[in-house]
């Protein structure tokens, strides 16, 4: 069974409507050559351009990503220039299927760990939560045998992003993160103590 790619879906579909690479260059707004090159499989595809040829054809954004996956950072050797623009878009789109594909894949190198961390701080800013905890579990999963400032920081902002209406939820998280709350630095250290104890009030209130 022949495997599906992004530039066989593309070749196809300029098949089926008797579009040109020309015709299509204009609408995708994508260069020719670079069209050209993509369906003979002679470029890789940079994430701006996936989504400039995703739109074109008429799909929905994100439409490719399980297949750029795959062909990028699966059967290939990922590099943080190609991923952080993919990670940053799938958070946009809320495509956390494909973060945890890659996370998964970039757990094999603990190289990659200090830039995850970075995109899950950015990700926490922005109230990309959902987004920011995947990449928060796996650094935390790479470092749990170190005491690591880095860490700690992680389970932190885990701690923080699990709070809500589920008492006994908080609870776990609040005796979770405890333990590495002597790690932090001396402000964040500050801010995560009023956090527990604020935690733990509103549990004991809750229960009275």
């Amino acid at each position: 069974m022949k495997q599906m790619t992004i530039r066989a879906e593309l070749a196809d579909y300029l098949k089926k409507h008797g579009t040109t690479i020309n015709q299509f260059a204009e609408v995708s707004k994508v260069n020719s050559g670079t069209i050209s090159n993509i369906i003979n499989g002679n470029r890789p595809i940079a994430m701006q351009q996936l989504d400039r040829i995703t739109e074109g054809m008429g799909l929905e954004e994100g439409s490719y990503y399980d297949l750029y996956v795959d062909e990028c950072f699966v059967h290939s050797n990922p590099n943080w220039r190609r991923l952080r623009p993919f990670l940053y878009r799938c958070a946009e789109l809320d495509k956390l299927e494909c973060i945890a594909r890659v996370v998964g894949i970039m757990m094999d190198s603990l190289s990659y760990m200090p830039s995850l961390f970075d995109t899950a701080e950015v990700f926490f800013v922005q109230g990309k939560h959902e987004a920011a905890a995947m990449l928060y579990q796996s650094v935390a999963e790479s470092e749990k045998y170190q005491h690591s400032e880095r860490l700690a920081l992680c389970q932190y902002r885990l701690f923080t992003i699990a709070l809500g209406e589920d008492q006994d939820a908080n609870l776990r998280a609040a005796v979770k993160f405890e333990g590495f709350v002597n790690r932090l630095d001396e402000v964040d250290q500050l801010n995560a103590l009023k956090d527990l104890a604020n935690t733990y009030s509103a549990l004991i209130s809750f229960q009275i």
